[in-house]
């Protein structure tokens, strides 16, 4: 029971961290292909190309060809694997990593959420859902259906499980559309009698594939800054501004933002050391894309109401849409 979950929790853990070397690459290249989204179609639009293969080739980035969700339902991923393991906590903290995790900051989140449940004498169950295989697998322009698919499922899933008291999902980079489908669905599907819906996103990524701009973007275009938050009992949105990654360098309108691009503590936050230097530098070209998360593993706290379940902060308090800078 317990010693076989807290075994489980921490074979995840150095796991995780095992596998940190490993994952650096497909962050690294996955991030070239989303800013090479970003600039080619400006090149593509430039007088004198019109004959150009490379225009030809790539001409499906036009807008009137853009990859939409009718494309994806016609030829899916394949999530008949994609279930989550047994449990019968009554709580549930559902995480879902970005493109090439989980990794070190995925591993300390959840480690952080066990230490301070177990503080609080509260009973949950915490996971970090691995979607890897899918997300690999995955075209720059199905990730966001991929994520979203995923969600779904696990989201009609978990509101098949009666007596679910709380739900707080959160989600990383490239696995903000998974995180906030799964919420979107939960709702959806579990009726008056749901439980209550919380929703953390560090940093996540917004766009789909045709809608990617430069990294200075204000990213408002987005399928995320539609979607993102919508449907949580409350929405918060962790944020770095000045990293290279597009459509990550905004506030969702739909969240309360904590803005943690100038705190103190960021200084002293590196990237994961591989061995490898080209791994190492390519991290550090991502700048602080990762330091959301890593923040949130430093100080989320798990506090519990009258009723033992943990705390839910309301937007009529933190209004969606404000932006708190954290110093």
């Amino acid at each position: 029971g317990a010693n076989e979950s807290e075994q489980t929790s921490r074979s995840k853990r150095v796991g995780a961290k095992q596998n940190c070397q490993s994952n650096t690459a497909g962050r690294v290249v996955h991030m070239l292909a989303l800013l090479s989204a970003a600039f080619l179609p400006a090149l593509l639009r430039t007088p004198g190309l019109s004959a150009n293969p490379l225009r030809r080739h790539l001409r499906c980035r036009q807008p009137g060809c853009a990859f939409t969700e009718a494309d994806y339902r016609a030829d899916p991923a394949d999530l008949s694997a994609a279930v989550l393991p047994e449990f019968t906590e009554q709580h549930v903290y559902l995480h879902f990593h970005g493109r090439g995790g989980p990794d070190r900051e995925d591993a300390d989140l959840q480690a952080r959420i066990i230490e301070q449940d177990k503080a609080a004498g509260l009973d949950r169950f915490v996971h970090v859902f691995v979607w890897r295989r899918w997300l690999d697998a995955a075209t720059a322009e199905r990730i966001s259906y991929t994520g979203q698919a995923l969600g779904r499922k696990l989201g009609q899933a978990l509101a098949q499980r009666k007596g679910l008291r709380s739900l707080h999902v959160s989600a990383t980079s490239a696995g903000g559309f998974a995180g906030n489908e799964c919420i979107a669905a939960y709702v959806a599907a579990a009726g008056p009698e749901r439980a209550t819906t919380r929703l953390t996103l560090c940093d996540p990524f917004c766009a789909r594939a045709d809608e990617v701009g430069a990294p200075w973007d204000d990213g408002r275009r987005t399928s995320g800054a539609r979607l993102f938050g919508r449907d949580a009992d409350f929405a918060e949105h962790f944020l770095n501004s000045d990293d290279i990654v597009p459509s990550t360098n905004f506030a969702l309108p739909l969240c309360y933002c904590y803005d943690v691009t100038g705190s103190a503590e960021r200084a002293s936050f590196s990237p994961p050391s591989s061995g490898n230097f080209l791994q190492d530098v390519g991290l550090r070209l991502l700048g602080y894309h990762n330091w959301p998360i890593g923040y949130v593993a430093r100080h989320y706290e798990t506090r519990l109401d009258a009723g033992g379940s943990p705390m839910l902060p309301s937007h009529s308090e933190l209004p969606r849409g404000t932006v708190f800078k954290v110093p």
